[in-house]
């Protein structure tokens, strides 16, 4: 090609990137993919997303590469914050995300596909799981180490196998390391909250004359937490009534609340009419002295956003050694060691209960023996059940029966939910190379053993069998009340009525709840790659290998778990293990090179079967192909077909319950057809209420556990892209990707939206989503049944595009020396992200859309459709400037849903950080993150859950300072 018609061609396609690129943004990336470990021949490397020894640096796997520096600069204190900024991944679980975050394991999720479908490698190979999921948490990572953290974001399945159908996020450590760093990091946000501390300590030597290194690392991070009513935002919670936001909560109320029709609250005998408004009646309370009262909806809810954390506290140590030695010039030992502990835990208001009687089938009953001379009774409450004995007596038998009541165990203090995971692992290996025919052949053979295990301890739980004990009290000879059951150090305890908890009773009902679980795994692998011949384009490289990797787990729940004392929320002990053997190969063969409209063109393969102990055979494969017309411009593509097998908590999980924010369709405010009405009636919704029907709860129960027939998700996965480095504008790097990532099979269960809105589409009482929807005598939603199942198809397609663009200064605006300024943005737009999970419902597209499924709470994160980074570093000598600015896509409502807010406009975060070095040894920095204090947007409990926002999508901290020091030598 001429060099006139370089040009053309260039400012041609140049032209057209910029004009759909021109839109600001924020990144802190590279897309120029680097090697997973230091090369043994000078000119070998070895790409992260291939296996194949290579001479460029280029595949066709789109790539992006976050460096030491970006991961300093950013004023996090944990990675995955820095991770989750970026476009390509959508928010995963945070330290922000409190009940909603389990036990605590801070997780990447490419695409929005979930981070079960993202894998983590350190160092080229898989890591630490943290829990029966098999996913890693990013906080045993060793951040202070990382030398840079690479994105695939094409698929990987057939390198490193199965969970790699998003894509893998790799983590390469500082394997040669001379010196001794110690670091310091301070944090505190605008409202004096949120205080966190990082200490990093980091030393490595050579020795035996260069052949060998060893470096270690110690880490220690401490954050205080934030609480939800310390910001207006998310206290109190707010319901949505009349498509207004209104102060609302729980109907689970200090004093106990029992739901009843409208109709029968008007027909009961001593109960208190309404003090003030009343919105709509859903059942009565007991208040002072037992007094009953009538409850009403939304007036009457208990305000439980105190005590709820907004960030979690965390406190982390991290013992990091690395080492590797040359045993002769062609042969290295290397090892890994990782140990790390992590204490983290989330916290709600006082305990909310439904008591039951754990002995009555159906789990909805409570049994309140001898109400009229029960002594434990007030003289209240005994009036007013004996008054109204036709109702909760039916059969006389002297014990009344009380269905959908709710207590709010406010005499009690917060429930709090502390774990402790102890992790550590160990790698040990040989890797080395050898010459076949004057042809280099790298070597690794490795063995691993990963072992994390996480202690809870629970306190604040309310046990219903011990609640169910102490309800049934007598009068001993002494006069005395007590227990009719003395068993376990019994205390006789009233529900009805404030304050009627005392100590003793809260002690005997609340007893500690201690479990652990225990993740083993280990792995053990061999790889060889090398050239195999030349063909007049270059040589063909070739890259195959064989693993084993076995998977064990374990759940041991408390005592009181084992003895059933929680109901239908008890803990079962479970476990299971299984074991795959894999064989793997790779091939790269370059087709043309050094050609007049052809400098590179080569296509690349590679193929993995697997056999696992629960799923049998699988077959994973990927073709790609690179062609550069120029040798400053290349397109890409590749296609991949992967799996993902069912983890062991998607198998063997047992079933459990949860809570969920969503909207009952019968209810008024919801605007129920006629037919639905009826329906509403046929499924025990009181005919007397139905056209005033009110959802006394900001939610419903979930129950949903494994299943062990599930077997293997399917995907393809396919993307396009081109590589621009202009030499007519020298520092500029541009990259445009397309991706498309199916998943067929997809493993996972309707949600209560979902059933909800089938059920009412079908209005067929037999159909298998209102099957699952179980109502109580009242009308209320008591729980809703999932269950896990290959049943679902993912979808998620869009575009990726970055522009990178390093220059000098001008000496004018020199500091200390020669400047320079690196712009660099980076932006995602996603077509799509869907999921079909009923057949017939169609497919349900979450990228930049708000309620009926997409987001709403837990498990539940907001997709954007959109997500920008911009930011701009300037150097000068010892001075480091950066200015970040990030953005995130708006939100329109789904068409299916009414409610009180409709749209979320975009928002824009703004960061600012610097540093210098005031010695030679020493660097001093600091930074502003959320410069501008912007607050997220209010939606309301209904679309966001507990903390009216979305928590693991924006940032509700506010703005916050990071400042520090860093001393090395």
């Amino acid at each position: 090609m001429s060099r006139l018609a370089g040009r053309i061609l260039g400012t041609t396609i140049l032209s057209g990137a910029f004009a759909a690129l021109a839109v600001p943004a924020a990144a802190q990336v590279a897309d120029t993919p680097v090697t997973d470990a230091p090369p043994v021949a000078s000119n070998v490397i070895v790409v992260t997303g291939s296996r194949l020894s290579r001479s460029d640096l280029e595949a066709p796997s789109p790539t992006t590469v976050v460096g030491a520096e970006d991961i300093e600069l950013s004023g996090n204190f944990t990675i995955e914050n820095t991770l989750n900024e970026f476009p390509q991944l959508a928010a995963g679980n945070t330290s922000s995300v409190n009940s909603g975050g389990g036990s605590g394991v801070l997780t990447a999720n490419l695409r929005g596909l979930g981070a079960t479908r993202t894998l983590v490698l350190v160092n080229g190979r898989r890591f630490i799981p943290a829990d029966a999921s098999g996913t890693v948490d990013l906080s045993s990572v060793p951040d202070a180490l990382i030398e840079r953290v690479d994105i695939i974001t094409g698929g990987a399945s057939a390198v490193y196998g199965s969970d790699a159908i998003a894509g893998a996020i790799n983590f390469v450590l500082k394997e040669d390391y001379n010196g001794f760093e110690a670091g310091y990091m301070y944090g505190i946000n605008e409202r004096g909250d949120g205080i966190s501390h990082k200490l990093d300590l980091t030393t490595g030597a050579e020795f035996d004359d260069g052949r060998g290194n060893v470096v270690m690392g110690i880490s220690y991070t401490n954050q205080d937490p934030v609480f939800q009513e310390d910001r207006s935002f998310s206290a109190p919670p707010l319901d949505t009534v009349n498509g207004e936001l209104v102060p609302g909560g729980s109907g689970n109320v200090p004093g106990t609340r029992i739901g009843l029709s409208s109709g029968t609250v008007a027909n009961l005998v001593g109960v208190a009419a309404p003090s003030g408004d009343c919105t709509s009646i859903t059942g009565i309370f007991f208040a002072e002295d037992g007094a009953p009262q009538t409850y009403c909806t939304p007036e009457n809810a208990f305000d439980y956003a105190e005590g709820n954390y907004l960030l979690r506290p965390l406190e982390r140590t991290q013992i990091t050694a690395l080492g590797h030695y040359d045993l002769t010039n062609n042969i290295t030992a290397y090892a890994e060691g990782f140990f790390m502990t992590n204490r983290n835990a989330y916290q709600q208001a006082p305990a909310a209960f439904g008591p039951v009687t754990p002995s009555i089938p159906g789990g909805r009953t409570l049994l309140l023996p001898n109400y009229a001379t029960n002594p434990v009774l007030s003289d209240n409450v005994r009036d007013f059940f004996v008054a109204n004995a036709d109702v909760f007596d039916a059969d006389g038998d002297g014990n009344a029966e009380i269905v959908g009541a709710g207590r709010r165990a406010d005499e009690l203090g917060y429930r709090n939910y502390a774990f402790e995971r102890t992790s550590y692992a160990v790698t040990g290996g040989l890797r080395g190379d050898f010459d076949i025919m004057d042809r280099a052949w790298r070597w690794d053979a490795f063995y691993q053993r990963q072992r994390s295990r996480t202690d809870q301890h629970q306190s604040g739980q309310i046990s219903q069998a011990r609640l169910s004990q102490a309800l049934n009290a007598t009068t001993d000879a002494s006069g005395n009340v007590v227990c009719v059951d003395q068993s376990r150090g019994c205390v006789p305890v009233s529900i009805f009525g404030y304050d009627t908890i005392t100590p003793e009773a809260g002690e005997f009902i609340t007893p500690d709840r201690d479990s652990y679980e225990i993740f083993v795994r280990q792995v053990a692998g061999a790889s060889l790659s090398g050239e195999l011949f030349d063909l007049p384009a270059g040589p063909v490289a070739l890259a195959f290998g064989v693993e084993w990797r076995e998977d064990d787990y374990e759940f041991t729940p408390s005592p009181q778990d084992a003895a059933g004392e929680y109901g239908s929320s008890s803990q079962s002990a479970t476990g299971g293990e299984y074991d795959v053997k894999e064989a793997f190969g790779e091939i790269r063969i370059p087709i043309l090179s050094d050609m007049a409209f052809a400098d590179t063109l080569a296509l690349e393969g590679a193929a993995r079967i697997s056999d696992y102990s629960t799923i049998g055979n699988v077959f994973t494969w990927k073709i790609g192909a690179e062609y550069a017309p120029v040798d400053w411009m290349r397109f890409r593509g590749a296609f991949n077909k992967a799996i993902r097998a069912p983890n062991l908590d998607e198998l063997f999980a047992p079933i459990a319950s949860g809570y969920s924010g969503g909207n009952d369709p019968c209810a008024a405010a919801e605007n129920p057809t006629e037919a639905q009405k009826d329906f509403c009636v046929l499924q025990g919704v009181p005919a007397a209420d139905i056209d005033n029907f009110a959802q006394g709860t900001v939610g419903y129960t979930i129950r949903t556990g494994g299943n062990p027939n599930l077997q293997e998700e399917e995907s393809s996965t396919y993307t396009i892209g081109a590589v621009v480095t202009p030499y007519f504008l020298p520092g500029v790097n541009i990259t445009v990707d397309y991706f498309n990532v199916e998943v067929d099979d997809a493993i996972a269960s309707i949600n209560g939206d979902q059933t909800l809105r089938d059920c009412f589409d079908k209005l067929d009482l037999d159909a298998t989503t209102c099957q699952a929807v179980n109502r109580l005598s009242n009308g209320q939603i008591d729980y809703i049944d999932t269950n896990l199942a290959n049943l679902g198809n993912l979808k998620a397609e869009g575009l990726d595009a970055q522009i990178d663009y390093r220059f000098n200064l001008p000496a004018a605006v020199d500091i200390a020396g020669p400047s320079s300024l690196t712009l660099q943005w980076v932006g995602s737009w996603l077509f799509e992200r869907s999921i079909t999970v009923i057949e017939g419902q169609g497919a349900l597209d979450c990228a930049g859309v708000l309620g009926g499924g997409c987001g709403g709470g837990t498990g539940r994160i907001l997709i954007p459709d959109l997500k920008f980074n911009f930011s701009g570093t300037y150097e000068s000598g010892p001075v480091t400037f950066r200015a970040a600015a990030r953005m995130i896509g708006s939100f329109d409502l789904n068409e299916t849903v009414t409610a009180a807010v409709d749209h979320i406009p975009a928002e824009w975060y703004v960061d600012l950080f610097a540093k210098v070095d005031i010695i030679d040894n020493l660097e001093l920095f600091g930074g502003i993150n959320n410069l501008t204090d912007n607050q997220p947007e209010v939606l309301g409990t209904a679309l966001a859950g507990d903390a009216n926002v979305d928590v693991g999508l924006y940032d509700v901290l506010g703005r916050r300072y990071v400042m520090g020091a860093r001393l090395h030598f």
